[in-house]
């Protein structure tokens, strides 16, 4: 070796006894490498892997390494290469129609896959849509920093997008022997925050008050009031439309609530006071500057047409409203401001759309009805407390 590089002799020099091993010899440095070509079913492939550099790596320990590559292309477990290997982009893609396909099937609409759609596009595929997934699960700890990167600003959708990097490799290995077992998301740690015991505390309440009249947005403001007023879900709450809103008989209707059920709530003064800073807010406008197309300095505003929703996009705005509490929190508030009333544990149940324990859901809706004057008279105690300790007057 030590005389080839005297005489410089760069380029390649195969092993005399393990076919395809050679040693990469350039004027800074001494690579071992492997290369074996063959062909499957018909179809070219090759495979090469840089084994180590020389002298750390001596010649008995790369015709070992060798020999083990060498085997994997024997069994057919060997690595694709870069040309065939199935890129991230391409089997995320794959994914996401298995979400929708799986919601179809199910009666529900795709919102998981809408999300998932939302979150790739913004974290996920500019940063792995290049990869091969066979690389990602060589590289934890690249996968693991960028993990930590998102988490620093949005630490529960750090762990959405390496939930869904995880679940797509995972279908893929279904499909592809060649895969490694090993998961490219097996350097994270998930963390598990317990929105369930967070709620907003009766002292908060001036300073939550505060934060909301803040806020610029009559829509935002009124999906905040009225999420904090009603204790519905977010999602469920975000998706209601003007029909839904019955104003003779004070009633709010959640359509294909958590179970596949329409819910059909009473509705106070307050409620409705929420409802309406959303209905009456004037139509949000767009500014537009520096597209293709536009003039230096020139600037467009665009008037969105309003549409039937109630709150038009709030469906993610729980995790960026710059309130102390929100999202699933202002539940949690609902249930501790209607306990501390001491109202009848079932009333609440119903108010919140939870299924009772032991009681068919088709008998529900029935035992709702029968109890519907005490549920609109325990609905405006609550609202009214609410109104109490926020300051507000109906």
């Amino acid at each position: 070796m030590e005389g080839l590089r005297f005489f410089e002799g760069w380029g390649r020099w195969p092993d005399l006894r393990v076919r395809g091993l050679y040693l990469h010899l350039g004027p800074r440095r001494s690579v071992w490498r492997f290369l074996a070509q063959y062909r499957v079913n018909g179809k070219r492939s090759c495979t090469f892997k840089t084994l180590g550099q020389w002298p750390a790596m001596n010649v008995q320990v790369a015709r070992k390494a060798a020999l083990i590559v060498a085997g994997s292309v024997a069994a057919g477990t060997a690595a694709p290469g870069k040309r065939v290997a199935m890129k991230f982009a391409p089997a995320f893609e794959s994914y996401l129609a298995y979400l929708k396909t799986k919601a179809e099937q199910n009666g529900k609409p795709p919102r998981w896959h809408d999300n998932a759609r939302k979150l790739a596009d913004r974290y996920i595929l500019p940063e792995w849509g290049r990869w091969s997934l066979y690389d990602l699960s060589q590289n934890p700890r690249a996968v693991r920093a960028w993990h930590a990167k998102i988490a620093q600003h949005a630490p529960t959708t750090a762990d959405h997008c390496a939930r869904l990097l995880r679940a797509c490799y995972r279908e893929e290995t279904r499909l592809d022997r060649t895969l490694p077992p090993a998961l490219p998301t097996s350097g994270i740690r998930f963390g598990k925050v317990r929105v369930s015991e967070k709620h907003l505390d009766f002292p908060d309440f001036p300073a939550w008050r505060k934060a909301w009249d803040g806020i610029e947005s009559p829509i935002h403001r009124g999906y905040h009031l009225a999420g904090l007023l009603t204790g519905c879900r977010p999602g469920e709450l975000a998706r209601i439309e003007r029909s839904d809103v019955d104003r003779v008989a004070m009633t709010l209707t959640l359509r294909n609530a958590k179970g596949g059920k329409d819910i059909r709530l009473p509705i106070s003064r307050e409620i409705l006071l929420a409802l309406d800073l959303a209905l009456d807010a004037p139509a949000r406008t767009i500014v537009q500057r520096g597209l293709r197309g536009m003039r230096r300095g020139a600037v467009r505003r665009i008037e969105l047409k309003r549409g039937e929703e109630v709150f038009p996009g709030c469906r993610q705005l729980g995790h960026r409203s710059g309130l102390p509490v929100s999202g699933n929190a202002l539940r949690h508030t609902f249930r501790s401001v209607a306990v501390s009333l001491g109202l009848p544990e079932m009333l609440i149940h119903f108010l919140m759309g939870h299924a009772l324990e032991g009681v068919s859901a088709k008998y529900t809706s029935e035992l709702m009805i029968l109890r519907s004057a005490e549920l609109r008279a325990v609905q405006d105690k609550i609202s009214a407390r609410v109104f109490e300790l926020l300051g507000l007057i109906a």
